[in-house]
């Protein structure tokens, strides 16, 4: 028990030792931010102290210029809150939520902005409503207290619905939805907005009095749209012409607009009938002649008569159709108009001028549209050259036209064999020996002779490819043949380009080989400077030798032992290749690296033994010093 005065009396000690900010622990500043050393005393002026930065809360408007022991009512500076409601009672009782700032500033409590801020509500004022008192609908605007409202018209003006007679609002079950009829805008409660679009009042039917048509104390519902329920009497009384005796429609609109009931005009075009042409000057009982109703509308029916008795050419015995529009017009009966087109064969060149009996002979019907049908016997007699014998097709369109029969052309190119280059000079028997069908297009299934007789080169010892157009063209002349292709085989470039095909192609063309030494082995052998084959260098010739030139060669030293820089770079070759015979040998210490010119560490009782190559061993990279 002795140690608890003790205990108490460090806890003490440390409390002395190390005091707590009257401000709190979250209040992390240096205290001389703003108060004096001597005396603690806070001058105003001289603190450091950025409330804007520290603490998240700006001081703007009034609030900067407040002293502070108006919100810091503690020297515990956190307990303040940022929230307006903190400090200031919220005199709307919570109607208009906790956050001041949508109505209130920092600069004046005062809101001179009140019909902007009410744009923003469910309810913007527009109209009338912008130069209403508030408390003609806030009833508690002196108290400062703003519960939420109804926005529905009817929720503030159901004493005029109600009050309303002339029409009676409730008897006629009118919408509550006052904005239907009244507008916003104008000042007074005329229903100056009514939308009557459902039946559009136009002509005649603008009438003031609405009970022209709605009976005094109707409900203004159940009223038909339809003409004939309005206007039965007059369509009954109508004997100009009869409309019940004509059974006429019901459908005023047809006839009648609301402009004028007389004066009337029928759009005829809004029917499956429009009238053109002649048909706009036709009394309408000439077609109409039983009635309004079920009229036919094909020409036959009402021209039967025209189309029986006319001879020139005679319809009825050349069996031409009855729909008279496929030849007549409704401009006039005569002359006809036929577009011949229309069956599926355009007239051109001769055929416009003959006479139609030439080719229809006996009915219009079924001829027939192949030009040998018609030209049978001049394919036949036709000598220069003889059809018959040469097996020409019947298709006369791929040499003749309709323009003239002589003088026929053919357009080979239609055949998928367009003739070009020696082509188009060849008499066709050389190539069509056998007729003008299935003719073979392979140019060796004609060239084939100059294909096995041609022996620079030989095509058939090489074993050459038949397909000809790989060398040859059809322009004149079988020989300067060039061989485009030789780079999707072989790229040729360089001196290879002007080389004879022989140097490379010494036997079959098909087994040439693609590598330099196929061709340079002779070469690789017989060099001495350096000796190739004796130095062991690579078969791959493109390492040092390009297409342009076999020699000069370029060889890449780096890519074995570096020379292109440090004290390698610049030596002559002779100078660590000591055998001009085999550029495989080579000494370090010939000239540059002797003993003599080494470091003492090359000689030490680590057992180094000093050779002609014995450097490369350890100094790989060639950078280093000799």
């Amino acid at each position: 028990m002795r140690i608890l005065p003790f205990i108490a009396f460090v806890i003490i000690g440390i409390g002395y030792a190390f005091p707590q900010s009257p401000h709190g622990k979250d209040l992390k500043i240096d205290c001389a931010n703003c108060h004096e050393s001597e005396s603690w005393k806070v001058i105003p002026k001289n603190i450091k102290f950025d409330h804007n930065k520290e603490t998240g809360f700006q001081l703007s408007g009034q609030h900067a210029s407040i002293n502070c022991e108006s919100c810091h009512k503690s020297l515990v500076f956190s307990n303040v809150q940022s929230n307006c409601n903190s400090c200031h009672k919220d005199i709307h009782q919570g109607t208009l939520g906790a956050n001041c700032e949508r109505c209130h500033s920092q600069n004046t409590w005062i809101v001179n902005n009140i019909i902007q801020l009410h744009q923003n509500t469910r309810f913007p004022l527009t109209g009338v409503h912008t130069n209403v008192d508030c408390q003609s609908c806030h009833n508690q605007f002196l108290n400062l207290y703003f519960p939420p409202l109804h926005i529905s018209c009817i929720s503030c003006h159901s004493a005029q619905y109600y009050s309303t007679s002339v029409p009676n609002h409730v008897s006629a079950g009118f919408s509550t939805e006052c904005q239907d009829c009244h507008g916003l805008i104008d000042p007074t409660w005329s229903a100056q907005n009514f939308n009557h679009s459902f039946f559009p009042l136009s002509g005649g039917h603008n009438i003031p009095n609405c009970f022209a048509c709605h009976s005094q104390g109707s409900n203004f519902k159940g009223l038909s749209t339809s003409c004939f329920s309005c206007h039965s009497s007059t369509f009954t009384g109508t004997s100009n012409p009869n409309h019940i005796t004509q059974n006429f429609s019901h459908d005023c609109t047809q006839c009648h607009t609301t402009i004028n009931w007389t004066n009337s005009t029928f759009n005829h075009n809004q029917t499956n009938f429009p009238l053109t042409g002649a048909h706009t000057n036709v009394a309408c009982a000439s077609c109409h002649t039983a009635g309004y109703t079920s009229t036919p509308k094909d020409c036959y029916s009402c021209h039967s008569s025209s189309y029986s008795i006319a001879a020139n050419p005679n319809h009825s015995s050349a069996g031409l159709p009855i729909t008279c529009n496929d030849c007549h017009s409704d401009n006039a009966w005569i002359p006809s108009s036929f577009t011949h087109s229309s069956t599926g064969f355009v007239l051109t060149g001769k055929h416009i001028s003959i006479d139609c009996s030439s080719c229809h002979q006996g009915s219009v019907k079924g001829a027939p549209t192949d030009c040998y049908s018609c030209h049978s016997s001049t394919f036949a007699s036709t000598t220069n050259p003889n059809h018959l014998t040469a097996g020409y097709p019947h298709d006369c369109s791929q040499c003749h036209s309709t323009t003239d029969w002589t003088g026929a052309t053919f357009d080979h190119s239609t055949t998928g064999f367009a003739l070009t280059g020696a082509h188009t000079t060849v008499q066709c028997t050389q190539c069509h020996t056998s007729g003008y069908t299935s003719t073979p297009v392979a140019c060796f299934s004609c060239h084939q002779s100059n294909y096995q007789s041609t022996t620079n080169p030989s095509h058939t010892a090489l074993a050459l490819s038949t397909d000809c157009s790989s060398c040859h063209t059809t322009n004149p002349g079988w020989t300067n043949a060039t061989f485009s292709v030789h780079n999707n085989f072989y790229v040729l470039a360089g001196a290879h380009i002007t080389l004879t095909c022989t140097q490379c192609h010494t036997g079959n063309y098909n087994a040439a080989s693609t590598t330099c030494y196929g061709c340079h082995q002779t070469d690789y052998n017989s060099t001495t400077n350096p000796p190739h084959q004796s130095s062991g260098y690579p078969t791959d010739c493109t390492q040092c030798h390009t297409q342009t030139a076999w020699s000069p060669s370029t060889f890449n030293h780096d890519s074995y032992f570096p020379i292109s820089s440090g004290t390698h770079s610049g030596i002559s070759c002779n100078q660590c290749h000591v055998v001009p015979s085999n550029a495989a040998i080579f000494s370090c210490t010939n000239a540059c690296h002797s003993q003599s010119n080494t470091d003492s560490h090359h000689t030490d009782v680590s057992g180094y033994i000093y050779s002609p190559t014995s450097c490369y061993s350890c100094h790989k990279s060639g950078s280093g010093g000799g």
